[in-house]
């Protein structure tokens, strides 16, 4: 454990830094060496795979999940926890190319690993739980997906350290009993959920100001629209304050228009737009396709309303 301790700092050093490149090159270096534990080995070939996945070489990834797989099983067996977490990573790059059926087979060979083991009460389970849910849910399989993130909710519930996992939990119950009719539940969810929100700082807020967008959404679609424009707002709070006026937040500042607009202040609405404009205006400039939609918009609001 003490060298896997070591292996783990000095790739966190380079996560750290942004160095991605530093990270790869260390991990390349960790499985070529020789006379490097088995387990170091095995957990390099692992970090590559998911390295490899963030920045979309899935192939790539593949591969170096496939080769911690042999080894795991080869010399820890293949009912062990370990192997368990190489198929789980395994399946998520399989939801990423789009091969959901093997996606869905791996991550059941996961969760069985884990009910042999007797580790079915632990957050690595939970984890694959909800990715398996990602997959039910895009496969339209949404009753299983919601039988994975009810039984994950179970668990998680028990773990405060883990209060994001709660909320976005929530959140995504909140659209799937949305997506099937259960309107009723659905709102339970979304309450809990807002609920949850407030529990967490504002350091793990802001990686959900997405989770409050879709939230806004189902409470606009159901008419509630002052609470989808706070529930906007606030995003739009988040977003700006961790990560300036970018593209997200003009996405947001589109939403809001819309809520405006329901609500009769058309003012409001073109200056939420006009801000939108600004913003694709400055990143893109005037003749992107997004910049040149959001103008058409706004001059069919300013003639529709006198706004």
């Amino acid at each position: 454990m003490g060298n896997l301790r070591g292996f783990y700092k000095r790739l966190d050093q380079y996560y750290a830094q942004n160095n991605l490149g530093g990270a790869e090159q260390f991990l390349q270096e960790s499985v070529e060496r020789s006379q490097v534990p088995i387990r170091e080995v095995i957990a390099a070939y692992n970090e590559l795979g998911s390295l490899y996945r963030s920045t979309g070489q899935y192939a790539q990834s593949l591969s170096a999940f496939e080769k911690a797989r042999e080894l795991a099983e080869k010399v820890l067996g293949p009912t062990c926890t370990q192997y368990a977490t190489v198929l789980n990573n395994m399946a998520g790059t399989c939801r990423l190319m789009q091969n959901h059926n093997k996606a869905i087979e791996l991550f059941q060979q996961a969760i069985e690993i884990y009910h042999k083991v007797g580790e079915t009460t632990s957050y690595a389970y939970a984890s694959v739980l909800n990715n398996l849910s990602l997959a039910y849910r895009e496969t339209n399989q949404l009753e299983e997906a919601i039988k994975c993130l009810e039984e994950a909710l179970t668990l998680i519930e028990t773990m405060p350290e883990h209060q994001q996992e709660i909320t976005v939990t929530y959140n995504n119950l909140t659209i799937l009993y949305h997506a099937t009719g259960n309107y009723g539940q659905a709102m339970l969810c979304l309450n809990r959920a807002l609920q949850e929100f407030k529990k967490c700082s504002d350091e793990e807020n802001v990686h959900y100001a997405a989770g409050l967008n879709s939230l806004a959404g189902f409470l606009y679609a159901n008419g509630e629209y002052a609470r989808a424009l706070t529930l906007y707002r606030h995003s739009a709070q988040y977003t700006k304050r961790f990560f300036g006026e970018n593209a997200e937040y003009a996405i947001t500042c589109q939403n809001m228009r819309w809520v405006y607009e329901k609500m009769g202040r058309y003012k409001d609405a073109v200056d939420a737009l006009m801000k939108a404009e600004k913003i694709y205006e400055r990143l893109w400039g005037d003749d992107n396709e997004r910049t040149r939609a959001v103008a058409d918009d706004l001059r069919r609001l300013v003639e529709e309303y006198g706004a």
